[in-house]
């Protein structure tokens, strides 16, 4: 299994932290995958899709709020510094950094939200799109921001110690669960007084919830050009997954060429079935690959 190395990048006095899988000696696997998680997450959530990604290159962004990137005093302000634009920003100055080219570009949640949006405006920056089990539509079609606020802004917990913050993911992913997720829960955690709470504060979340209400799917996917797939859960949130199977046959109106694979698990797709999803993944890296070659040179 490939380790990780940690990689910073200071971007308008955030400082922006990811983790990178280097391609193995003597391989040369183009293009690269970037590879962006949701709320609460962290850039390790991808450790066990990597491991099955072979040797092609990946480099996992925390985003702002996240994990080690933008801890104080380098913290984005709130609420501009939380903007979606910020986000979008963040990837195409990864990107740069890193010199990954145009990478596929990967997200879950409500990093598949930010990964469309890269994708659809901003397509110079990615060869390929993986959406997995993010919102297909908008959420405004769905419920007010009152409500938005409600189901998605959960109080966010306070941990004794370690290991009640293990123990509640050990909950939450149920079946998925096995020690090599505690890092990536040490990764969500920092110190309160004497107790641990989540590195995404209050005010930092909803600034970023205010970002997935307010951006429009329907006007992304059309825009698309580049193979893309979308990876739902069967299992994923009633609400969200009852209207999720309602507008797949939208999805199909607007971007025909987007592929949907449904799997039956929950919303954590990746952790669940994970060399399933780097299948996926590998597939669309292969048709970008293609797709780029067989472009007409100037």
């Amino acid at each position: 299994m490939r380790e990780a190395s940690d990689g910073w990048l200071v971007r308008d006095g955030v400082r922006l932290h990811f983790l990178e899988w280097a391609e193995p000696s003597g391989t040369a696997h183009d293009p690269a995958i970037l590879l962006l998680h949701g709320l609460s997450s962290n850039a390790r959530y991808w450790e066990r899709v990597v491991s099955h990604l072979g040797g092609r290159r990946a480099v996992a962004l925390d985003q702002r709020g996240h994990g080690l990137t933008g801890q104080p005093p380098q913290a984005p302000k709130v609420p501009e510094g939380f903007a979606m634009s910020e986000l979008i920003e963040d990837v195409a100055g990864l990107i740069d950094h890193l010199e990954l080219g145009r990478p596929v570009v990967v997200g879950h949640s409500w990093g598949a939200t930010v990964a469309l949006e890269v994708a659809g405006t901003r397509p110079e920056l990615a060869s390929g799109l993986v959406f997995v089990d993010g919102p297909v539509q908008s959420a405004s079609n769905l419920f007010s921001w009152e409500e938005a606020q409600r189901i998605m802004q959960p109080p966010l917990p306070r941990f004794a110690d370690l290991a009640g913050a293990i123990e509640e993911s050990r909950h939450d992913f149920g079946e998925a669960w096995a020690d090599d997720l505690e890092p990536f829960v040490k990764a969500r955690i920092v110190p309160d007084g004497g107790d641990l709470i989540l590195t995404l504060t209050g005010p930092a979340r909803l600034e970023l919830l205010r970002g997935l209400y307010e951006s429009q799917p329907e006007l992304l996917w059309p825009r698309l050009e580049m193979p893309a797939e979308a990876l739902l859960a069967l299992r994923s949130f009633a609400r969200i997954s009852r209207s999720t199977g309602d507008r797949v046959g939208l999805l199909g109106q607007l971007a025909p060429k987007v592929e949907v694979k449904w799997f039956d698990t929950p919303h954590d797709i990746p952790l669940y079935l994970p060399a399933e999803v780097a299948t996926q993944i590998e597939r669309v890296a292969t048709l970008a690959g293609a797709s780029r070659t067989s472009e007409p040179t100037a």
